[in-house]
């Protein structure tokens, strides 16, 4: 059994997502990720690290708070910094220039506002370059961000078929 599918039937509420993004989601969100100069990218909620896969000569930091998938990608990514805690608390310390990449579909409502607050605070100090986030929802469910752009990307070849939202 697909090991984030095994971990949401055992939590539910603690997993962001059924099924591993697709090659086609990943592809298309390193290659948006490469063509950008931001050296620090940060990775919330990494699980087996489908989206890490494709993002080359980059400062890689992926923060897992589910011990299992953090292991993982302590083996697959090591070259990267893997960190098993919580994404949110990561940020509120964290002090470098940086992207930010995240897939959780299925994301809650206070994770949600959290990750608002935080992206527009650094935002304000200028520390924030552009954020990713891979979804299921077809409307803009982070318009309270204040990035000055946005752009939906359409995967279809993902299960389900997902969006990319990328703010800059």
């Amino acid at each position: 059994m697909n090991l984030i599918l095994k971990k949401f039937l055992q939590d539910p509420k603690n997993i962001g997502a059924v099924i591993e993004s697709s090659d086609a989601s990943a592809k298309k969100i390193g290659k948006l990720i490469n063509n950008k100069s931001t050296k620090n990218i940060v990775e919330i909620g990494g699980g087996p690290g489908k989206l890490s896969k494709y993002i080359v000569d980059k400062n890689l930091t992926i923060v897992e708070r589910d011990q299992d998938f953090s292991e993982l990608l302590k083996k697959k990514y090591t070259d990267a910094n893997i960190i098993n805690g919580c994404g949110i608390e990561f940020l509120k310390n964290y002090k470098e220039k940086y992207g930010l990449l995240t897939s959780i579909p299925l994301i809650k409502k206070e994770t949600k506002l959290d990750f608002v607050h935080i992206i527009n605070e650094h935002l304000k100090n200028e520390q924030i370059e552009w954020f990713i986030i891979l979804g299921y929802k077809y409307f803009n469910s982070f318009s309270d961000i204040k990035f000055k752009n946005h752009q939906r990307n359409f995967v279809f070849k993902n299960v389900p078929p997902a969006f990319i939202w990328h703010y800059y």
